[in-house]
């Protein structure tokens, strides 16, 4: 018997590729686990078709579910002896422009949920994923004890030492971390800072996507334009150059639309930094009541206002957000031990 941790897309950088990364660690000290994928680029990863070959209904199934997936039908005609499903939420079709592949990929992966109603234990990582989820099966799921949130990965498990406190004075570095889909809303927040580039304030960008990338959606003009006020950009580091960077940085902040789950956005409260975000309906389920979050009205002075409310109170909230993430977690991992 294997634990067989399979999703369309295992690749690296990437919350879902963490995700089975992380699970795969944890779930190994109870039964053989293999990571399985129709794509990845990750080392040790089978592919879906070899997999096929020696299928074992003896095995469980840890599906990761977060956009349309080819083998879906496919998978679902075979027998495990137990079923389990991540469900990371899909960015609405909305945020992409109409037809385009991420838009029709979106869709589909929507539609499909309604098949997804004969699994043994259903985790998503927010009840705002989960809500999602529900809307989407129709009358072929029933609400019951079986549906649990989780966070994806434990962002916990690292002891992290607390930054020395840097005044507005002496110059903040914000950085954002992620990609430049459209609902990340990496524009707006760029357009915040170039408008502020006088300021002691400065702005970093992490991202997967290479630097041609980035300047074919920019736009090869205003990446210029904003490497020339202060912004700075790092495409595709490698893990350990990427964290040095980012113990460097004093604040987090993203103006994103949507998200299932903001791993970055984590990291940098267990960093004992303040993230700024807006009020992102998955944050509900972990962030404090008085957090402070931000808005797309807000100018330069009100958001480092906020940044210092956070930062005054990061202790607590970081205590907080933490109890919250640990908890959800080890009632996830002893759901999954019973099942096993």
């Amino acid at each position: 018997m294997k634990i067989i941790i399979y999703s369309q897309n295992l690749v690296s950088m990437d919350g879902v590729g963490n995700s089975s990364i992380y699970f795969m660690n944890s779930l190994k000290s109870f039964a053989e686990v293999e990571l399985v994928a129709h794509y990845s680029n990750i080392n040790g990863v089978t592919n879906f078709n070899e997999y096929l070959k020696k299928h074992d209904p003896y095995n469980i199934l840890f599906y990761h579910y977060s956009i349309e997936d080819l083998n879906l039908k496919l998978l679902l005609t075979l027998s495990f002896k137990k079923r389990i499903i991540f469900y990371h939420g899909i960015t609405p079709p909305k945020f992409f422009s109409y037809g385009s592949e991420l838009f029709n990929n979106c869709k589909k992966g929507l539609s499909d949920i309604n098949l997804l109603n004969n699994f043994d234990l259903y985790i998503s990582n927010s009840t705002e994923s989960k809500n999602q989820f529900l809307k989407k099966v129709n009358n072929n799921f029933i609400e019951n004890e079986n549906f649990i949130i989780m966070p994806p990965i434990d962002l916990f498990l690292k002891n992290t030492k607390n930054h020395e406190n840097k005044s507005l004075k002496s110059g903040l570095k914000f950085y954002y971390c992620g990609t430049f889909s459209n609902h990340k809303n990496v524009n707006s927040l760029l357009d915040l800072f170039n408008k502020n580039q006088r300021s002691q304030q400065k702005l970093s960008i992490f991202t997967s996507s290479s630097k041609l990338d980035c300047i074919n959606y920019l736009g090869n003009n205003k990446y210029r334009e904003f490497l020339k006020n202060g912004i700075n950009f790092f495409h595709q580091l490698e893990d350990e150059k990427l964290n040095n960077k980012l113990r460097t940085m004093n604040c987090f902040i993203t103006l994103s639309l949507h998200e299932g789950f903001c791993i970055p956005l984590f990291n940098s409260i267990n960093d004992f930094n303040p993230v700024l975000s807006l009020p992102l309906k998955c944050l509900q389920d972990y962030f404090p009541k008085n957090y402070k979050y931000i808005s797309n009205n807000d100018n330069f002075e009100e958001i480092q206002k906020k940044y210092l409310f956070n930062l005054e109170h990061i202790n607590k909230f970081r205590n907080f957000i933490r109890d919250k993430a640990k908890g959800l977690t080890q009632t996830g991992l002893n759901r999954l031990k019973n099942i096993i």
